[in-house]
């Protein structure tokens, strides 16, 4: 459950410790965009495919919002979301890498990506090193995500994160529902195109 890859955006080179973006990991559990956006991108049924994308996207920012109106109504809720957090940086550095060093490299390598100032060669040698450094870390974080007492601790966290949306918003159970379904019909489509993916 805690194996997706992580969404990384060259504009931040943030990692996972960012509460925003813990929604993905935390309050909608498994429903990462792996596969959504494979399915998306496919060309047979790519209107649908587009229309199905928009509307998950849309419920996914409607739980963020609660997600975070949640963290900050519930000041033990956010604690217990730091403590994981430590947790989880410290299962990493047990793994040997430095997420903090490998965030700034990343910062510093989007930096120049943005700057417009490389030749296509030297673009093409920094998108490589940004891609080498990401699988370090995915790498990294997936070993220590797989350790017992972290995930025990994480559907610890993920379990009250869920239930105190519930009681913040009661439309969390039907956004969840709606994303599981979209996700389902995304992965379907995307699987019935290219068999091998």
């Amino acid at each position: 459950m805690w194996s997706q890859p992580i969404r990384l955006t060259s504009k931040t080179g943030s990692f996972m410790f960012k509460r925003v973006s813990t929604i993905c990991a935390l309050a909608i559990a498994a429903l990462s965009f792996t596969g959504v956006a494979t399915a998306a991108d496919n060309g047979q049924g790519q209107g649908q495919a587009q229309q199905m994308m928009k509307s998950y996207r849309q419920d996914a920012q409607q739980l963020k919002q609660i997600h975070d109106k949640t963290i900050k109504n519930n000041p033990q809720l956010a604690k217990e979301q730091d403590q994981f957090q430590d947790t989880v940086q410290q299962a990493i550095k047990k793994q040997g890498y430095d997420v903090e060093a490998g965030q700034q490299r990343m910062q510093k390598m989007a930096k120049k990506l943005q700057s417009g100032d490389l030749s296509d060669k030297q673009r093409k040698q920094v998108m490589q090193k940004f891609q080498s450094e990401r699988q370090k870390m995915v790498k990294a974080r997936n070993a220590a995500m797989s350790q017992p007492e972290v995930q025990k601790q994480g559907e610890q966290l993920q379990q009250d994160t869920i239930s105190a949306m519930k009681k913040q918003n009661p439309k969390t159970t039907q956004l969840i529902s709606e994303m599981k379904n979209v996700r389902g019909k995304l992965q379907q489509q995307g699987g019935a195109q290219s068999p091998n993916s």
